[in-house]
């Protein structure tokens, strides 16, 4: 569950560049192999290989346009989340990565200008309920544009299927 109208959080910044692939943060070779924790070890090393021993509780992906773009693979969001990741922000982001954000109640934003916002390691502090991104080294912040409604509603149950599982009860069709 996490409640958007309280959701401010403060982070250092891993900065990446465009069309980050769900190879690069889910590796396939690792991916057959199994658990969560494997794939961890390897997330991002493609591109930052310091990433998977350097990466904190409490950091924040920035990244430019198309995140998330590449094959549907649920344990790319699922992985970045493991290793600490409190929020992505980018440019843009690939549909189905954001689709699958989204239905996982995890925070992947989009807000253009977020990628000159911020240098690699600059601390960020994203305020949801203010509309607003703030680089706490320079002060200069952007806005950020907030989800429809319906997708808050999913953040606020937990998940998509959370979400449909308290309608299904509500109207009846099943019990808890």
């Amino acid at each position: 569950m996490l409640d958007l109208s309280n959701f401010v959080i403060r982070g250092r910044v891993w900065k990446f560049g465009d069309s980050v692939d769900t190879n690069i943060i889910a590796p396939l070779h690792v991916m057959r192999k199994g658990e969560i924790e494997e794939i961890a070890q390897h997330t991002m090393a493609a591109v930052r290989p310091e990433f998977p021993t350097q990466v904190r509780f409490g950091d924040i992906i920035v990244a430019g346009t198309n995140f998330g773009c590449g094959s549907h693979r649920e344990e790319a969001n699922r992985v970045l989340e493991k290793v600490g990741i409190k929020a992505i922000v980018a440019e843009s982001v690939a549909r189905i990565f954001l689709r699958n954000s989204i239905n996982l109640a995890y925070p992947t934003l989009v807000a253009p200008g977020v990628s000159s916002l911020v240098e690699d390691h600059d601390e960020l502090e994203i305020d949801y309920p203010k509309g607003k991104i703030r680089n706490l080294r320079s002060g200069n912040e952007i806005p950020l544009p907030k989800y429809p409604p319906s997708m808050e509603q999913i953040f606020e149950a937990g998940g998509i299927l959370t979400l449909l599982k308290e309608r299904c009860v509500k109207e009846g069709l099943v019990q808890r």
